[in-house]
């Protein structure tokens, strides 16, 4: 059975050059690093999952609220990262077609037949971005959308998504991530990305949705380091010039929003996707009682 997914290719900016000036023994230092970025991300997986007995599915908060437990998938081999999480709820997966029309309009339960919301894998994209800067290993990316199969435990990698992100991944002078056409074809809340184009390489404008990943964002958010200053120091190769250059560009454009879009009301999932909002009074998500266990 084939599904949707939201997939993101990410590969090391100079890996070769990288490798000979500072070795293999070095080299896996920080790519360890850099994967732990993801991993973190599978071990809190792991104890919402399966010791706490979670499922993917959107949970009611405190506040009314909700909030979405979604999980994201990672697979490594030499330069690239790709990264990939459901598009669909569990309970979609395993509806009959011909039953969804039907169940997909009662407003209870019609966000089953939604896709999930994007916001857990964009964060994880960003964390990612960011760790890559952190171990000096910059990162340049493309985040895509649709069927595929994606087997981790197969090592089973197929799908005109991962095609899609490699097309337009090679064709970006940056660090970054662009989105893809087919990706920008869905709800995306405003923090994650950001309209910009310098960074395009001539011909590629069709491969992109308009959009990059705000990572600069992220990086405000959850670093306290200059980051400009970061990509300055990386400048010291006339050859890849324009891509440093290019990304000063991106965090200054960011700059100029960052009081924008970070609000309770702009970051809440009832308020941004239609299918969960405040004026559907008969919405109907699992509740879960949580109790602390003394550390």
């Amino acid at each position: 059975m084939h599904y949707g997914y939201l997939v993101g290719l990410f590969d090391i900016l100079g890996f070769e050059k990288k490798l000979a000036s500072i070795g293999l023994t070095e080299m896996l230092a920080r790519y360890e690093v850099l994967i732990e970025a993801v991993n973190y991300q599978k071990d809190h997986e792991q104890r919402v999952f399966n010791d706490m007995g979670f499922v993917e599915s959107p949970y009611w908060t405190s506040d009314g609220d909700v909030f979405i437990f979604s999980k994201i998938h990672g697979a490594y081999a030499s330069d690239s990262i790709l990264l990939w999480a459901n598009r669909t709820w569990p309970e979609a997966r395993d509806t009959p077609p011909e039953d969804i029309e039907t169940l997909s309009k009662d407003p209870a339960t019609s966000w089953k037949f939604h896709p999930i919301p994007c916001d857990n894998f964009l964060d994880i994209c960003n964390d990612l971005m960011c760790c890559g800067l952190e171990v000096g290993l910059p990162l340049r990316g493309a985040i895509s959308m649709g069927e595929a199969v994606l087997d981790g435990n197969k090592n089973i990698f197929l799908g005109h998504p991962i095609i899609e992100a490699a097309r337009l991944e090679r064709g970006q002078k940056f660090i970054g991530a662009g989105l893809c056409k087919s990706f920008v074809n869905q709800t995306i809340p405003k923090r994650f990305s950001l309209q910009f184009d310098k960074h395009l390489k001539d011909g590629y404008s069709e491969q992109c949705g308009g959009l990059v990943l705000d990572w600069p964002r992220h990086w405000r958010k959850t670093r306290s380091e200059d980051v400009s200053q970061i990509i300055g120091a990386m400048n010291n190769d006339t050859q890849h010039a324009a891509y440093y250059e290019h990304t000063l560009d991106l965090i200054a454009h960011s700059d100029k929003f960052a009081s924008q879009f970070d609000s309770r009301e702009e970051k809440s999932i009832r308020s941004v996707y239609d299918e969960f909002s405040f004026a559907n009074k008969k919405l109907i998500v699992p509740a879960r009682a949580i109790r602390r266990v003394p550390i």
